[in-house]
């Protein structure tokens, strides 16, 4: 195996320059992202790889000269979101960013994937090949056996497991045990650190004792009005390996209780990656931003000498290269979501540089060996323990799915069909119906029930809230507009990590390489009621999503699909990250 990564050095002790942008982030505020859902205008009108899996880089010294072969092994996941059965993988049919970074890491879907990033092992197919052609794979009892799996290969004194984003919320778990079958499952995989994340305005009454309860490091550069009880540090040091680990914890700029300006939130980290770096050889970002907010991130943090993505629950199997403004480069991981696998950096000093080795290890429900199965038969019984209290409720069967049931895509999957026909059906055929493009996911082969837990799934465990309001065509197409910024827009810090709104009741078209505020076109008017739903709304605001979705398969049935909403694109054919051809269904 050689290595085909390009090298990148990273300055240990030079400060990162004051200015960030030749204007200042403050500047794009009125363009902060969060899905608009009617509450504003409508409501407020280079890549590498090898052939066994390993990616291999480096990075400049390490600040206390390590002799060469010390160093950590990071084991690392993200956005579990209450995965806990194996399940086929979301991998989206079509995935765009913005087209000043054509072909580059994450926005690039199936044999695209495959050859940009030159991987060819059976664990990262899994994730990236044909949906058709996959299997189920994953879900928490698979995940945390392959952490102890890998940890009893590794010496312990020199191991790091860290939990980046969205692993306390995503369905109906840790909906109804309100975040405390997350903390449950932090400790089933033995987390040493973990990033603050959406526990925070989810449950704001429990998350200091949430995180008391988990009593390991949680990190975050968060001010002092949005930090439970002081209980969130910016960094934490760790010694592993014969070296001294820093992790910085990144929040979700777009958060719903952020209140900084996006500016001030980037000088925090700053700030706390250059106070780590004056006290550690390593110093890893755990960036619970998105993907695009990540890269951002990757390009200024001249302290960082390793960045871990999450909330955009990408996945690319390799560590992607990110050229920093001096000319350098520093590794970006996307670790992809949904309890499919691990991460495993192995971080070597060698010749005064770090050099970088990194696999993914899928998540395999198969066990390898008798001792596997053993934990993971252990690990299954104490899921079934912990649901038992729920799982009539969650599991309660609601329809069949007639077709494949899937969400991951940039205009719109089958759930986003039964989630807007249900929106129009509660309102009246005249109206229009939009959805925010998230991308929970949880994919249902045909013949295969529709449970409560199903439908939680869609809100990212979120109540959901929907509402009605009056629009006009100037209103819609300006969210619009504003979405399809944040899907192609730069700069990429305002990636919000969804897709395209889903819209029924009307027509649109989106004109990809055009500039901001030029990109859509409604294909009629606009009859003056839209209804909509929106993760960030409380649940007295309207019924939860999850129950409009309950009421409209017991009064509907569910023979056939509806339309799939989609927009129409234009100039994105022969983009990597489109490959419609492979959406499990029309």
């Amino acid at each position: 195996m050689t290595d085909s990564s390009p090298e990148h050095r990273t300055s240990l002790h030079r400060p990162a320059p004051a200015d960030i942008d030749s204007t200042t982030l403050s500047d794009h505020g009125r363009y902060r992202r969060r899905f608009l859902g009617f509450g504003g205008v409508l409501a407020a009108t280079g890549l590498s790889g090898c052939a066994t899996g390993f990616s291999r880089s480096t990075a400049e010294a390490p600040r206390h000269g390590l002799p060469d072969q010390s160093g950590p092994t990071l084991l690392l996941y993200a956005d579990v979101l209450d995965a806990h059965q194996p399940e086929y993988p979301a991998t989206p049919a079509t995935r765009l960013g913005p087209a000043a970074a054509l072909g580059r890491a994450p926005w690039a879907t199936g044999r695209s994937l495959e050859t940009l990033s030159g991987v060819t092992t059976e664990a990262t197919r899994a994730l990236i090949g044909s949906p058709l052609g996959q299997r189920p794979i994953g879900g928490s009892s698979a995940l945390a056996t392959t952490l102890w799996d890998l940890r009893r290969r590794l010496p312990a004194d020199a191991t790091l497991t860290l939990e980046n984003g969205q692993c306390w919320n995503g369905g109906g778990l840790g909906y109804l045990t309100q975040g405390d079958s997350g903390v449950t499952l932090s400790q089933w995989l033995n987390a040493d650190v973990r990033v603050s994340s959406d526990e925070r305005h989810l449950w704001p009454e429990r998350t200091a004792s949430l995180y008391r309860r988990f009593a390991r490091p949680v990190v975050g550069c968060l001010d002092e009005r949005r930090n439970p009880e002081s209980l969130v540090a910016d960094f934490e040091l760790f010694e592993r390996g014969g070296a001294r680990l820093a992790v910085v914890g990144a929040t979700d700029p777009h958060a719903t209780d952020e209140p900084r300006q996006l500016d001030d939130w980037f000088h925090a980290i700053q700030a706390a990656s250059q106070s780590a770096r004056d006290q550690a050889d390593l110093v890893i970002i755990l960036a619970d931003t998105g993907s695009g907010p990540a890269r951002w991130l990757a390009e200024r943090l001249d302290a960082a000498d390793l960045i871990v993505a999450a909330r955009g629950q990408d996945f690319w199997p390799t560590l992607v290269e990110v050229e920093r403004r001096r000319g350098d480069t520093v590794p970006l991981c996307f670790p992809g979501s949904r309890a499919t696998g691990v991460f495993q950096i192995a971080c070597r000093a060698r010749h005064g540089r770090w050099r970088f080795e990194s696999r993914f290890v899928l998540a395999d429900p198969a066990p390898r060996d008798a001792g596997m199965a053993d934990r993971l038969a252990e690990h299954q019984r104490q899921l079934d323990a912990l649901r038992a209290p729920y799982s009539d409720w969650l599991d309660r069967p609601l329809a069949v799915a007639p077709d494949w049931l899937w969400r991951r895509d940039t205009t719109g999957g089958s759930w986003d069909a039964l989630i807007v026909a249900a929106l129009r059906e509660s309102a009246g055929d005249q109206a229009i119906a939009l959805a925010p493009g998230l991308r929970h996911d949880r994919r249902v082969a045909p013949g295969e029930t529709i449970t409560r837990d199903h439908l939680l799934t869609l809100s990212g465990g979120h109540p959901g809230a929907v509402t009605r309001r009056d629009a006009d065509s100037t209103a819609l197409r300006g969210l619009l507009e504003r979405a399809a910024d944040a899907c192609f827009g730069t700069p990429m810090l305002l990636d919000t990590s969804q897709d395209l709104p889903r819209l029924a009741g009307i027509g649109w078209r989106c004109r990809y390489s055009r500039e901001t505020g030029q990109r859509v076109d409604l294909q009629g008017s606009v009859p003056g009621t839209v209804v909509t739903w929106n993760p960030d709304i409380a649940s007295q605001a309207g019924p939860p999503l999850w129950q409009l979705l309950e009421d409209y398969l017991s009064s509907m049935g569910l023979a056939s699909l509806p339309p799939r909403p989609e927009a129409e694109l234009s100039f994105v054919e022969g983009h990597p990250g489109w490959h419609p051809e492979d959406r499990p269904s029309r």
